[in-house]
């Protein structure tokens, strides 16, 4: 008995050490969007998606689409689904966005982390193609069009810069072969020298106002 009560005195000498409780981490609300966006039609839908940390643990969340030059031009709401979508038409501005946080909270109504992406919004084109062989020279001919905001529909697209690749298998990797320029109905011929079959492809350039695109691949 004499020993516990010995024992309970030296602890009670020993001071309390007080240790904080480590504070809580932010949650973290994130936002994917297509980091590429073509106009095709008057109007189309551009969707984002919304992170895990969204989902469990996010009261509300915003971010803003922000164009460089013309300002607002819409935004994306997290309100408890996993998806969001904008309205888009063609009239909006062409350009590089930047989806920029606004805010977002938790069910405590704590602040939460958010970040930021970038959406290219251009043109969009078409290219057809077809070859003819004569001896060990291929022709390849092509058809470029692009989205007219004005038409609200495909036409010709005039001064593009079109390149001609080959590759010797399927499997394997393209090669550059030369470049060319459509006239102004948006055609382009491409001739070149193969004297065994191979795949060929024709494409336009990407621009600052439209995405370039490539064509179907022909064999000759």
């Amino acid at each position: 008995m004499l020993k516990r009560v010995a024992a309970a005195a030296a602890l009670s000498l020993v001071p309390t050490v007080m240790v904080a409780a480590p504070s809580q981490a932010a949650y973290s609300c994130n936002i994917t969007v297509p980091s590429k966006v073509s106009i095709t039609s008057p109007y189309r839908e551009i969707t984002a998606t919304f992170s895990n940390g969204c989902l469990y643990y996010a009261e509300d969340a915003w971010w803003d689409i922000i164009h460089p030059t013309q300002g607002w031009e819409g935004s994306f709401n997290y309100n408890g689904r996993s998806s969001d979508v904008a309205d888009w038409y063609d009239w909006s501005p062409l350009g590089t966005y930047s989806i920029r946080p606004d805010f977002a909270y938790d069910y405590n109504y704590d602040d939460m982390t958010q970040n930021s992406r970038t959406m290219a919004v251009r043109l969009g084109s078409r290219m057809s193609a077809s070859s003819s062989r004569a001896g060990n020279y291929v022709t390849v001919k092509g058809t470029a069009t692009r989205y007219s905001r004005n038409a609200e529909a495909y036409r010709p697209w005039a001064n593009a810069k079109v390149s001609l690749r080959l590759k010797s298998c399927s499997s394997c990797s393209w090669k550059w072969v030369k470049t060319g320029y459509t006239d102004r109905y948006g055609r382009v011929t491409l001739k070149a020298y193969a004297s065994t079959n191979r795949y060929w492809q024709i494409a336009t350039i990407d621009t600052s106002s439209t995405w370039g695109r490539a064509s179907s691949t022909l064999k000759r």
